[in-house]
């Protein structure tokens, strides 16, 4: 072989090398970049967390990752106190989505599929923390929604960096949540998390630091107005909030049935 051929040789090699590392850094920036703009939001098909699912996907163009929990993590399996309305949650969020994609085209591409986890183990130190909130009557219960959440929320953080979205309201005469963590928590355009400094009272609430709190400064009746003001109140009128339906319909006296305001 003469020398210009190797030189040949040479230089197609080297621009195959050249094409090779671009393209690899462009997909792996690409990937990244798409990984850190995922929202990521814990949602039931209920009304304060499709609220704010509507808010991402379609007030601020967000790409949303869904998380919905299956796991009984109401109350231990062994007591009534806990949801009985899974299948409900899942035909909502099923024609919620199905309607978002229908009137906002777009959000077929940034409307991820849903994560159902159906098992969680829990942490001792979450554990813990919730017998020492609920000691202190900061939660009802110490197997209660908040554990669970808690510990996908860290689950998650520790796998991809990101928080999870919590939709808890603002009804300070209503939600337990809202008066445990409401001043506890430092705020940035309406982003809300918890005080990296807490006093020893407080330090059990540590367990909600993978939180993102997005909707404490909206009432139930300010989120109805955004919603008509920004053309997706037909949305919110498909959410379920029942814990406890009757023959396929909402009970009506169950706290949540009382609560709603559509």
């Amino acid at each position: 072989m003469n020398n210009k051929n190797t030189t040949y040789i040479f230089i197609i090699i080297t621009l195959l090398f050249i094409y090779l590392f671009i393209t690899r850094n462009i997909s792996s920036e690409n990937f990244n970049q798409f990984k850190n703009d995922i929202n990521y939001i814990f949602w039931t098909g209920g009304y304060d967390s499709t609220f704010r699912l509507c808010q991402l996907l379609i007030d601020d163009k967000k790409i949303v990752q869904p998380i919905y929990i299956s796991d009984i993590i109401d109350n231990i399996k062994e007591k009534n106190t806990r949801r009985h309305n899974k299948e409900f949650e899942y035909n909502a969020m099923k024609e919620i989505r199905k309607k978002l994609n229908n009137d906002f085209p777009f959000t077929k591409k940034t409307f991820l599929p849903l994560i159902d986890i159906k098992k969680i183990n829990i942490d001792s130190d979450i554990q813990q923390s919730m017998h020492i909130l609920k000691d202190q009557k900061r939660v009802r219960r110490a197997t209660c929604q908040y554990g669970g959440l808690a510990q996908v929320a860290k689950n998650i953080r520790n796998k991809t960096g990101k928080k999870v979205e919590i939709c808890v309201e603002r009804e300070p005469h209503g939600s337990m949540m809202y008066n445990t963590i409401n001043d506890k928590v430092n705020c940035k355009e309406n982003i809300c998390n918890l005080k990296d400094k807490l006093n020893q009272y407080d330090s059990s609430l540590k367990i909600f630091k993978d939180f993102e709190f997005t909707t404490l400064h909206l009432s139930k009746k300010d989120m109805l107005n955004i919603a008509k003001k920004n053309n997706y109140l037909d949305v919110l009128k498909m959410t379920w909030s029942c814990w406890y339906p009757q023959n396929g319909k909402p009970c009506g006296k169950c706290i949540m049935c009382r609560e709603r305001i559509i």
